[in-house]
This record gives C-alpha cells, structure tokens and sequence, in this order.
C-alpha cells in the first residue's frame, strides 16, 4: 500500500510533463536487409530443422516470467530423439512471442541462451523488483523531471539485466526469433519489436535496446509512461503491408492492418506511444498468425521469406493469467473500486484468450492452410499450458492468488516453476508431439 501511495504521488506531481525521448534510429541503406532482425534474417536456423516450434509467453508480471522459466526448463530437459541424433525440444523451439511480464523471460533467453538456467532466477526471479523501483521513485529530483517513471524501469533492466545490449546483440543463426509485444495506444494496434514493424516507421531495429522494448511491453498503463517510438521520414515502400488483400483477411486480421496503415499517415502519426502488450494480445500468440495472414496466407509468406512448410506445427500457448476465487456472489453488499477494477479486467482477459486460442486451434485445424509440397497435411499441436490446468485442487487455488507483481515470495516462484515444468512434460499433445517426430 505504501508503494502504491508514493507511485500515485509521483504520477500526480509529474502529471503531463513525464515523456521518453525516442531513441529509434532512422532506416538507412548503408545495412543490407538480412543483417537486421526480421523473420527472413532468420530463416536459416528455421530452415535446418523439421518442425516449426513457436512459443507464446503471456503477460502477468513475475508470475508469468517464473510459469514460462518453468515452462522452458521442461523444453530444455525432454530430449528429442530424430534421424539418430538427440536434442533437446529447445533447440527445435524457431519463435518466441512475448508480452508484459512474459518479456522478461524471452528476452532474456534470446539474448543470453543457455544462461537463463543459471542466471535468470537470481538476477530477476528472486530479485525485489518492486522493492528496487520503489527506491529509485524516492529520489525527489524525479517527481519534478521529464523523466518518466519508465525511464527509470528502463535504467533499472539495462543495469541488472539487459547491459545496454540490443537487438543486433541477439543470435539469430542459434537463438529462437524473439519477438517481443507492445500495444500502440494512440493507434489501437498490437505492434512487434521486429524489423517488419519498423520498417512502417522507417526505421532500424537493430540498434534498438532490448531494455526499452521490454519496458514498452510491460508499461501498465497510468502507473508507467509510455515509451516512444519516432516515425521516420523519407524511406521506401517496403513495407510488409504491400502484400495485403484486404478481401481476404479475417475481422482480426483486418482490424490490425487497419491500425498499421495509420502509420503511412507521417504527419498526424509522428510519434507512436506504447505501452503493455496485454492490452491487444494477452497471450502473443497473434505476431505469427497476423503475419502470415497480412502476407497472403502461410504457403504465400513463407515463400517470400524462402523458408519451407515444416511437417510438424506445434504452438505452445504459456497462459499465465489467473482466476482468482471471489466472494462476490456471497453478498449483497457492493464489492470495492478495486475488486470491481480486478474483476472487469479478469473478465476481458479470459474472454479475449479464449476467442485467440480457439482462432489458433481453427487454424492449425485448417488441412488447406498447413500442407506440404506433396499435399499432405502437416502434424499440427496446440499445447494450452495454463494456470486453470492444475490438477491438485489447493495448488490451483493457491496459484491463481498469486498478485500481477514484480515481487514475489520465493515459494510462490518456486511453485510457479514447478508447475510450468510439470504440467509441459505432462502434457498429452507434448507427449504426442514427441513421440510422433521421432517415429517419423
């Protein structure tokens, strides 16, 4: 409470004043295509395997960052017996799509591999996050300065986690394409921190820091200020929109052209402000599907980034969101500001994940969309890992309590953990999925 009191006072005394300077650079020709960070820069590493593995990390704070650790542990441990040769399911994974919370450990990962087993849990699971920005707040000379409550969450992850490092510092030949998700609040948009995006701002996202891509993913709306993105003048139509038939495009997809077409608009658009990528996309798992759609389809996009149709398809959704006991229908008695704000918010989420992964499930199910050369279809999987699938009645409970918060109790990450790992290797379509590629 007291936190929440001097975050609210520091809000009130900065009011409109607090911005972020943008700090994109401007798209030049002077960089060839393929070293920027972009779904055809990575086609390489996609190409040399035989199954198209995405995962999606939602939103959720510490929560979900310790669930989707859990989650990328079990990945890292079952081992993938194909054409003689073992591997773990992690080194299959091609894409990770993150938002809010869920940044944290994608990013983290996609920088720094391997070291998320040793480094993650000290340098941010366990660490008081909260506790730590709460200080920072303290310092009197912020309450009257420009600088926003977020560049200090900015300065914070490049101190502890990111070292200035950006988006060219990530490996794209041996890391999974991270693509991490923010929500454009002037345009209504999801908008994915990846070449394709910027290239709509006439920018380079190359030299972008990893720890501003983050903060923009994880900015809770009023509590943070906005990161700003600048939109470029003067480059080419190159953009990932040209391909767009807008006829067959569904109310989704439609929708986020709709929103990305603003951009062209430079004059009345200069400037884009995001912030948590929850609010479009809860779970992230709609920055591949929107993409192929956009792009004519998944054969169509696919053959314009010279990457092949995999024979197996397998989407794991990280669902870190929760479902907390209430007492609402107990009583008569009006329920609080707060409960009703947790309650409305609970609502949408749960309603919007569930329209987003039975659109994937209708997808993956769609024979025409995911074939091979031959005509075959594709072995597709939908792997739902997810807080309302805990089987032990007190564990489910007691997991769905836990706060969207940047400060955890060592028992509740050590729990969150647990269960990511458990409820993954258990997993009926992770199990299909195993054994189906290796007697393939």
């Amino acid at each position: 409470m007291r936190r929440l009191f001097v975050l609210s006072f520091v809000i009130l005394l900065s009011g409109c004043a607090t911005y972020g300077d943008p700090v994109n650079e401007p798209l030049t020709d002077n960089k060839p295509a393929s070293s920027r960070y972009s779904y055809a820069s990575s086609v390489e590493r996609y190409n040399s395997g035989d199954a198209m593995v995405v995962v999606s990390i939602s939103g959720g704070g510490t929560r979900a960052s310790a669930f989707s650790y859990g989650v990328m542990k079990a990945l890292k441990e079952q081992p993938l017996v194909k054409k003689g040769q073992t591997v773990s399911v992690l080194e299959e994974v091609d894409k990770i799509s993150s938002v809010s919370g869920g940044s944290f450990t994608a990013a983290y990962y996609g920088l720094y591999g391997d070291r998320l087993f040793s480094d993650f849990e000290q340098d941010f699971l366990y660490d008081d996050v909260s506790n730590s920005l709460f200080w920072r707040l303290m310092n009197p000379g912020l309450w009257f300065s420009t600088s926003g409550i977020t560049q200090e969450a900015v300065a914070y992850y490049e101190r502890e986690l990111f070292k200035g490092a950006t988006f060219s510092d990530i490996d794209q030949n041996n890391r999974p394409l991270i693509v991490i998700n923010a929500s454009d609040l002037g345009g209504g948009v999801r908008f994915s921190f990846i070449q394709e995006y910027f290239d709509l701002l006439c920018s380079d996202i190359s030299s972008y820091p990893i720890s501003q891509a983050v903060a923009a993913s994880s900015s809770v709306p009023v509590l943070f200020n906005p990161i700003v993105l600048e939109n470029h003048q003067g480059c080419r139509n190159n953009n990932m929109l040209q391909f767009t038939d807008p006829d067959k495009l569904n109310m989704v997809t439609a929708s986020t052209v709709k929103g990305l077409q603003k951009y062209s608009d430079k004059s009345n658009n200069q400037y884009i402000h995001l912030v948590d990528g929850g609010i479009t996309d809860n779970l992230g798992l709609l920055s591949l599907y929107d993409m192929m759609a956009i792009r004519g389809g998944q054969v169509s996009f696919f053959n314009q980034i010279n990457a092949r149709v995999m024979p197996f398809v397998v989407f794991i959704s990280i669902d870190a969101s929760t479902d907390s006991v209430t007492r609402i229908g107990q009583s008569t008695k009006e329920p609080s500001i707060a409960d009703t704000l947790k309650h409305m918010s609970s609502i949408q989420i749960h309603r919007y994940n569930d329209i987003t992964k039975n659109l994937m499930k209708e997808s993956l199910n769609n024979k025409s969309a995911y074939t091979l050369s031959d005509g075959e279809p594709v072995k597709a999987y939908f792997i739902d890992i997810n807080l309302q699938n805990v089987e032990d009645k007190d564990l489910k409970y007691y997991l769905n309590n836990i706060p969207t918060d940047l400060n955890l109790e060592a028992e509740q990450v050590e729990s969150l953990i647990a269960e990511g790992r458990s409820q993954t290797l258990n997993h009926p379509e992770f199990k299909r999925f195993i054994n189906e590629m290796e007697a393939w």
